[in-house]
């Protein structure tokens, strides 16, 4: 059975006694120490430690500010305009200063685009293993998204939730999320995914390591008003220990500690079927009206794999939980208040992975009754269709029903073919468009 299918512990009886799942409910919190060196982390991303950081660096900085999609736009044309200046003039990437006097050279070729698998997530005392968890890490030259579903969750009980939904080809999470108890809540805010635009740079004077700090717009742990306080910023160490594509490689944090060692790293394996990040390569986002709001959405795809993420439900009536500082706390926290309103709407977001050869099915989902739907019939409904407005995949549109999504990357050359593409109900996972 391949390690990343969804395989979990038995529900019969799963909720009357939470003891038998404090395992699982304590999923979130150890994910957390191993990043942070339990809480550690904050110290280290300091000047007088070596590793000074601007605001614009921080991973939910633009999404506060509601420039994300601004930002996010104008990082992918550029990236694009070098590449092609790169394949026809041979020039060299733009040496670039980072805050506090720091050279880097743009990287615009990405040693990560693939579907990655994490065997190992190793902190300084404890760590964790895809035996414990599920991910599926989807990185594109641009955009990302990145899904972690603890293997202790009660996949299959939740799958049946599908009965729950009134139109299972639009699924409607409140639905099934208000058919869940307060306890059920709990252990369904216990999983996590997340999305946005990845940099690449290469600093100098570091060994000439490639560097990615990722910049998130849709992220199951954020709560608005209270961004994560460090960086999400680590380098890049291939097996090959080049920028050709690898099989393996390991993140390793880019502050250090006390000692001067990584305080966490992190190894991921290429999952078949991905072409090396040399095929097929998409990433779309969803249009509305060029503002960050929570209707917000991603779509990316390396060779015969997807994963997609979808922004929260926001109902409006919503309690502030100030002491909270992520979504499970929040979400605790209102089931101790018996606000189960501010509980759902927070655990609304969706993000999920399929593949193409499946037919675009769901295969893997935070929303677990989502699993064997089409990835179009839930992040837009209707039929798909591409509007060519240009010479270049900048200027199409992709319509879902209702919704348009603008591209970001995209290795087809034109929109009929990318059409055709997302259109078919099978695809040759193997072919490289």
């Amino acid at each position: 059975m391949p390690m990343n299918a969804l395989t979990t512990t038995p529900d019969e009886n799963p909720y009357d006694e939470l003891s038998q799942w404090q395992n699982h409910l304590n999923w979130t919190a150890k994910q957390g120490r191993i990043l942070t060196d339990s809480g550690n982390a904050i110290r280290y991303y300091t000047k007088k430690n070596g590793f000074p950081f601007s605001l614009h660096e921080l991973p939910h900085h633009y999404l506060e500010q509601g420039a994300s999609r601004s930002m996010f736009r104008k990082w992918a044309k550029e990236r694009n305009a070098l590449l092609s200046e790169e394949k026809i003039n041979r020039k060299t990437p733009p040496v670039l200063t980072l805050p506090h006097g720091i050279k880097a050279t743009a990287l615009q070729v990405s040693p990560i685009i693939g579907a990655w698998d994490r065997p190992l997530f190793a902190g300084k005392w404890e760590h964790s293993t895809n035996k414990e968890e599920i991910v599926y890490n989807i990185q594109t030259g641009t955009l990302f998204v990145d899904l972690r579903i603890p293997r202790s969750k009660p996949i299959r009980r939740w799958e049946k939730l599908r009965q729950a939904v009134n139109n299972p080809r639009q699924a409607n999470p409140r639905q099934a999320l208000e058919s869940m108890s307060e306890q059920e809540l709990r252990l369904y805010a216990r999983q996590h995914v997340f999305g946005g635009f990845s940099v690449l740079t290469v600093e100098q004077n570091k060994a000439e390591r490639p560097l990615c700090t990722r910049h998130h717009c849709i992220d199951w742990n954020h709560i608005r008003g209270k961004p994560r306080t460090r960086p999400n910023k680590w380098y890049i160490e291939s097996k090959n220990n080049s920028s050709c594509p690898s099989n393996v490689w390991k993140e390793w944090s880019y502050s250090t500690d006390e000692n001067a060692q990584s305080y966490y790293f992190e190894t991921w394996q290429r999952i078949e079927g991905d072409e090396n990040g040399e095929g097929l390569r998409l990433a779309m986002r969803k249009k509305n009206n060029g503002q960050d709001d929570d209707t917000d959405g991603i779509l990316v795809v390396v060779g015969d794999h997807f994963n997609y993420i979808l922004g929260r439900q926001l109902s409006g009536h919503e309690k502030a939980y100030p002491d909270a500082t992520n979504l499970v706390e929040l979400v605790d926290s209102a089931i101790e208040n018996g606000d189960r309103e501010s509980a759902i709407s927070y655990l609304s977001l969706d993000g999920g992975h399929g593949t193409i050869s499946s037919g675009w099915t769901i295969d893997c989902s935070i929303q677990s009754w989502n699993h064997g739907m089409r990835v179009f019939d839930r992040i837009g409904g209707g039929k798909v269709k591409v509007v060519d407005n240009g010479a270049d995949f900048f200027s199409w549109d992709v319509i879902m029903g209702d919704t348009s999504w603008q591209i970001y990357e995209c290795s087809i050359g034109s929109a009929a073919e990318l059409e055709k593409v997302l259109t078919e109900k099978k695809c040759n996972p193997h072919s490289r468009l």
